[in-house]
């Protein structure tokens, strides 16, 4: 057997950066939400905001992105040996779990950052783990002071004081001040909207000479316009290897560039790369530096998501490897309510798959105009509960309407958020999500929610198109696979118990359970 401490010596992450800053209030295509907190389902005539849940703090690792690592166990597999690090480091207020090809650490944050520190080291870094903190500058091509600002930042490195001069320049703008987490850990965190409007920034992990660089930095932002089968963009950006300090911030400039996608009659795109506009945009400054993490900090939560080329459909957001798809708004709740819809995907066949009985606690999550909230009322019964969640005000409104024209009373109208399900702890003993879970701009956020929204043994009931089915009418992103949806509910403290078709056209239920009792490692503190 070779030895152990050479195969940990040889293990790196080639892993990448998106810039990130305060949780988006919305996702794309919806209304932003200025609302209070949700309304909580209540515990016990207890509030939730009365129930706290300890702060859980996550880190997810990519095992195909080690040495000799095939995503699958072996006696020498270096995932195998970086699963029990890990394990070690975080202790008992941790728990660690390898998923295929995946581990993921949850619970308390000290635990995580444990294990985060501990990854590092299995890389071979050479020192603490950092954060990358940036300021982007926008500077007014015809204001007099910028050749002088501009001479300033090619020379070299800008300690903080001179960047503040120069924020404070009437030539200057401050578009933004991203930050990432640790590139030489793992892949990268969620974005902000507002910035992805205006700019995208990726960095990616040092080489192996060392954390301090070089890194690899992309820049851009750009303006898109359609033209039939052509897309022509233009603006400014830079892809470049750089060293970034920890006193001092390394400026970056852009440089213009155009070109065209076109649409090929045979599906394939062609590149053509343009001429940059005559009149070139204001310069544009990137500034980075690295800022070391205490060694006796708490930590932050790991990175999830992933940043990738958007797809037509998707919203550019990868999680374990899927592409977050674009959420349908509340413009079409008409398609919800559709006449052949009973037809087209046998909801009544569904809804006996449930095995609804009166009494029961049911929440259904993504509820848009209720279509399934109405059906399932009458199965609950007058003693029983349907909490019926959206994150739009319009979308609950039109559900509100339907409740009342049917006179409807044992339904709960909740509005969560896009990273909550707004339900309260132990609450309810069967979630059902329909079309709408691979829609979720935060599915770990959610997915741990639902775990602490459901009483021991409730379960997920999860309705997603089925992918790879030529006969699913779908668009492949609003689909999933088994496989995919057993990994992230698996990953977050679920266990599937069934995968049923039974006569549904397009869609497959899957049940994923709530352990009744914890099993031997799980973390006695976690939700």
């Amino acid at each position: 057997m070779p030895d152990r401490a050479a195969i940990l010596q040889s293990a790196t992450f080639a892993l990448g950066l998106f810039a990130t800053a305060a949780p988006a209030s919305s996702p794309p295509g919806v209304p932003k939400i200025d609302a209070a907190p949700p309304v909580a389902a209540p515990v016990d005539g207890e509030s939730a905001s009365e129930a706290a849940t300890t702060p859980e703090a996550v880190a997810m690792f990519d095992l195909r992105r080690l040495p000799n690592a095939t995503g699958e166990a072996s006696e020498l597999d270096p995932g195998e040996i970086a699963l029990f690090l890990l394990s070690e480091a975080a202790g008992r207020d941790g728990v660690v779990e390898r998923h295929g090809p995946w581990i993921v650490v949850r619970g308390a944050p000290s635990a995580v950052d444990a294990a985060r520190r501990a990854h590092a080291g299995l890389r071979g870094a050479t020192g603490s783990p950092a954060q990358i903190e940036g300021v982007v500058l926008e500077l007014d091509r015809s204001h007099p002071r910028t050749p002088d600002l501009l001479e300033t930042l090619v020379v070299g490195s800008i300690d903080p004081e001179a960047l503040a001069r120069l924020e404070a320049s009437p030539a200057v703008t401050v578009l933004g001040r991203p930050t990432f987490d640790d590139p030489t850990e793992s892949e990268s965190a969620a974005r902000e909207p507002e910035l992805a409007d205006e700019f995208e920034i990726t960095v990616a992990a040092p080489r192996l000479e060392g954390e301090t660089g070089p890194y690899r930095i992309v820049f851009e932002r750009a303006r898109e316009r359609t033209i039939g089968r052509r897309r022509d963009r233009s603006g400014m950006r830079f892809e470049l290897d750089t060293a970034l300090g920890v006193d001092a911030y390394s400026p970056l400039l852009a440089r213009p560039f155009a070109e065209a996608e076109v649409r090929e009659l045979d599906g394939g795109r062609r590149r053509i790369e343009l001429a940059p506009p005559r009149n070139p945009a204001d310069p544009i400054a990137v500034l980075l530096r690295r800022r070391p993490i205490a060694s006796d900090s708490a930590g932050t939560p790991g990175p999830v998501y992933r940043p990738m080329k958007a797809t037509r459909d998707g919203i550019g957001i990868a999680y374990f490897d899927r592409e977050i798809a674009q959420v349908m708004g509340h413009f079409a709740a008409g398609w919800l309510e559709r006449p052949e819809r009973e037809r087209e995907e046998r909801t009544d066949l569904l809804i006996e798959m449930l095995g609804l009985r009166p009494g029961m606690a049911v929440a259904d999550i993504g509820a848009g105009s209720g279509y399934f909230t109405r059906r399932m009322s009458p199965r609950v019964g007058p003693g029983g509960l349907i909490y019926a969640t959206d994150i739009q005000p319009e979308m609950l409104r039109i559900l509100e309407d339907g409740l009342r024209r049917e006179g409807i009373e044992n339904v709960k109208p909740v509005l969560g958020r896009i990273d909550d399900t707004g339900l309260a702890p132990e609450s309810v003993d069967l979630i059902l999500l329909v079309d709408v879970y691979h829609e979720f701009d935060h599915p770990w956020e959610m997915s741990r929610s639902m775990h602490r929204a459901l009483r021991p043994g409730g379960r997920v009931a999860l309705v997603e198109y089925r992918a790879g089915d030529p006969n699913v009418p779908i668009k492949p992103l609003h689909t999933m696979t088994e496989a995919q949806a057993r990994l992230e509910y698996e990953a977050a403290g679920f266990r599937l118990v069934d995968s049923r078709v039974d006569g549904l056209p397009w869609q497959r239920l899957m049940l994923f359970e709530k352990p009744a009792a914890r099993v031997e490692g799980d973390d006695p503190s976690a939700p």
